[in-house]
């Protein structure tokens, strides 16, 4: 099969409408403020995302939707990493391809029912991300499903390793979800979403490195520098072209838990390695709090938990996992 990854020019204009409202409304300098954390800077913006048709984008006309597809969503999810959006706009686009009915499937459409990301730890509950305000969760437990956050238990606030997300431990055990066409594609849109952190750091460290002098020289142009940019430039690019290539080509007779557990595998490897390395290239400014490097490690890792980790997309690939 032929597959042509470069963006039409009506997918070209959605990305580049939602690149310029998130640079403008969202840029990644708001996670600063503790005011704009958790969730709280999206939901000032609700309406606005809401009327961009974000959570109607790969729903069909015939059940209320926009009638694209899954590249469409992927070019939004890559630009929702890329400003690192809170996780719960991701989970409200998937939300809407599993309502079990018209009414609520609408409703999430419109952005009247909010929904958030659950995911299942061991046996015994799991966590609520940027739950507030949502009455749904998008549960990830080996698959995926979408269910009242009432039926979770009460939330109980914890601390978490990325400051900017609010977490809540559920203690209600949490069902299994089933794997299916929907898992695949809410696994390619988690997948987008940290294609967007590898390039967003990508790029980072490259103008960091063209703009800071050691020796009466650009950073950018000792050799150790040079290659790690290359290996970072090389990661973002492996893990954009699995991811779209997966979009492209969902249903249309691949093995599509395949093709997105490969996406996943390349997008975490990339976007933990790339934040890594772009802390690594800013030196000791890059271990600070004043920097924006460590933001992106922390939704790196937190993204990557919430797709299910890189052991299980290598289990799926070798045909071992269940």
């Amino acid at each position: 099969m032929i597959v042509d990854l470069h963006p039409t020019e009506d997918q070209r204009m959605i990305e580049e409408s939602v690149r310029a409202f998130l640079a403008d409304r969202l840029p990644v300098e708001r996670l600063r403020e503790p005011a704009h954390q958790g969730g709280a800077a999206e939901a000032a913006a609700w309406a606005e995302l809401t009327a961009l048709g974000l959570f109607g984008l790969g729903l069909d006309e015939a059940r209320g939707g926009l009638g694209l597809g899954l590249a469409e969503e992927a070019l939004v999810a890559r630009a929702l990493g890329l400003h690192l959006v809170s996780p719960s706009v991701v989970a409200q686009m998937i939300a809407p391809h599993l309502a079990p009915d018209d009414a609520l499937r609408a409703a999430l459409v419109a952005g009247e029912t909010r929904a958030a990301f659950a995911n299942r730890i061991g046996e015994a509950g799991g966590h609520l991300i940027d739950g507030a305000g949502a009455s749904h969760a998008v549960l990830l437990a080996g698959g995926v499903a979408l269910i009242g956050i009432d039926a979770l238990g009460s939330p109980e606030p914890v601390d978490a390793i990325d400051e900017t997300v609010r977490i809540a431990r559920m203690l209600a055990a949490f069902p299994a979800a089933p794997r299916d066409a929907a898992s695949d594609r809410a696994l390619l849109l988690l997948a987008a979403y940290l294609t967007g952190i590898a390039q967003a750091t990508r790029d980072m460290a490259v103008a960091y490195a063209i703009t800071r002098e050691q020796f009466g020289q650009p950073i950018g142009a000792f050799q150790a520098i040079k290659h790690m940019a290359a290996d970072m430039a090389t990661r973002a690019a492996a893990a954009e072209a699995q991811c779209f290539h997966a979009a492209v080509t969902f249903g249309r007779g691949l093995d599509d838990g395949i093709e997105a557990a490969a996406a996943a595998l390349l997008a975490e490897t990339a976007a933990l390695a790339n934040a890594g390395a772009n802390i690594q290239i800013h030196g000791g400014m890059g271990f600070t709090a004043e920097c924006d490097a460590h933001l992106y490690l922390k939704r790196a890792h937190l993204l990557a938990s919430l797709a299910g980790g890189r052991r299980l997309h290598q289990r799926r690939l070798l045909g071992t996992a269940s």
